[in-house]
């Protein structure tokens, strides 16, 4: 037994830590193994156990003003990482949107990839509050599968995206996550005001979440299906393609159920 556990420490150790990307090894979060893992741990007991069973009994706090807030800012963030993603492909005009490498350098443009993958973690963090606020709202009927799996995962893909692949080929899921995002909280902010064109406007929403992902389907599927050398890990393309065929897969699932039938619940 000491020696199946030396060997999996071994294991852990060779790829978290000396495989590990050099240039992001002092940044906050990156530089451990167990600080994301606990802070996703921490997401769902207090999601899925102890946020629920603490509300029991209690009455739902009163959080509207604080979440207007929190969606202006999210708006925002968003809106400038999409922004910045933009700048950084416009003065690149050589840039590969099919079939992109990562760039390891330490040249101002590697560094600028890694940025924008640390600074896109970074908002994947601040999206657990959305959960948080439905558990203390006493809505748990929000609190979905497809909700809680998309942002636990999200979190941990582009926690080992800055470990491994700061950029190239994963680079897009980035510009299309934070366009959607962006609009996203803008609905959510208009809604709790009961905007009706919030209201209409959802469906929407909805249609372009899918959009998103089945383009990255097509953009990390093609050069796995395909065996296709971008200079960009392989495990990372079937990574990306089996994610976005599940999370297409719920989000399918989601519009029949809320459109189909007439019914409109609030997006996860």
């Amino acid at each position: 037994m000491a020696q199946v556990l030396q060997k999996l420490y071994q294991g852990f150790n060779f790829l978290l830590v000396e495989r590990h990307d050099a240039r992001s090894r002092d940044l906050p979060l990156i530089d451990s193994t167990w600080q994301v893992p606990a802070i996703i741990a921490l997401y769902l007991i207090a999601v899925l156990k102890v946020g629920p069973r603490f509300m029991e009994n209690r009455k739902p706090y009163d959080l509207k003003n604080v979440i207007r807030l929190y969606n202006i800012a999210q708006v925002v963030l968003n809106s400038a990482f999409f922004l910045a993603e933009i700048y950084c492909l416009w003065i690149r005009p050589n840039f590969n949107y099919v079939c992109q490498p990562v760039d390891f350098s330490a040249t101002n443009r590697g560094y600028e990839e890694l940025a924008l993958s640390y600074a896109y973690f970074l908002l994947k963090i601040l999206d657990l509050a959305d959960t948080l606020f439905f558990v203390l709202r006493k809505k748990q009927s929000h609190v979905s599968f497809l909700h809680v799996y998309h942002h636990a995962i999200m979190v941990a893909m582009t926690y080992l995206g800055v470990l491994f692949v700061p950029g190239g080929h994963i680079y897009l899921l980035g510009l299309w996550n934070t366009l959607v995002h962006a609009v996203m909280y803008f609905y959510y902010y208009l809604a709790s005001y009961g905007s009706q064109w919030a209201a209409r406007f959802k469906v929407y929403l909805t249609r372009m979440q899918l959009v998103q992902f089945v383009h990255l389907g097509i953009h990390f599927g093609r050069p796995a299906l395909q065996a296709i050398d971008c200079g960009f890990p392989m495990i990372w393309h079937w990574i990306g393609f089996g994610q976005a065929l599940l999370i297409l897969g719920m989000f399918v699932d989601f519009y029949i159920k809320s459109y189909g039938g007439g019914k409109h619940k609030k997006l996860a």
